[in-house]
């Protein structure tokens, strides 16, 4: 890390591109990430890519907010149900899987019927082929990492990944 009061200036994220990409995957995670990233891009100024299959839903509400903090900043919101759609021009990556919004029946989580139908997706993983699509960019993920899943090892380990930094900043 850089210590207290010597990160980067988030103006440089101003008009850069954030993809939230759904990652296949048996960890059968919460939203709660993915949305931060979502809200936070947003806020910051950047357009803001989510993508994901069809029955992966998230939050209504923490869409809208993300389509609000878009607009209000003039920048992009968009959703795609295609695997390699938003890679597109991306500058920051985030592959992450998360649960769909079917998880939770009469309080009790279906964790075997979760991980049964993000399995059958194995198209949504991050890996080279997506990244290069993308403008050069940095793929994030705050770890543990569901490699093979979510992203590919050559992908996570890869000069463009800041896993390790973003794992640090949490120390």
């Amino acid at each position: 890390g850089k210590g207290p009061g010597k990160g980067v200036d988030p103006s440089v994220l101003h008009g850069k591109k954030l993809l939230v990409a759904w990652g296949h995957g048996a960890l059968a995670r919460s939203w709660c990430s993915v949305q931060e990233a979502m809200l936070i891009g947003s806020r910051l100024g950047m357009d803001v890519t989510v993508a994901y299959p069809q029955g992966y839903d998230l939050d209504p509400a923490v869409v809208a907010w993300t389509k609000q903090n878009c607009t209000e900043n003039g920048r992009q919101f968009s959703i795609t149900h295609d695997a390699r759609e938003g890679y597109d021009g991306a500058h920051i990556v985030y592959s992450r899987h998360w649960m769909s919004p079917q998880a939770y029946q009469n309080g009790e989580f279906l964790k075997k019927q979760e991980v049964e139908k993000a399995l059958g997706y194995p198209e949504w993983i991050c890996d080279a082929d997506k990244m290069r699509l993308s403008d050069n960019a940095i793929f994030t993920h705050p770890m543990p990492i569901d490699r093979g899943h979510e992203v590919t090892d050559e992908v996570a380990s890869g000069p463009r990944s800041c896993i390790y930094d973003v794992a640090e900043n949490r120390l």
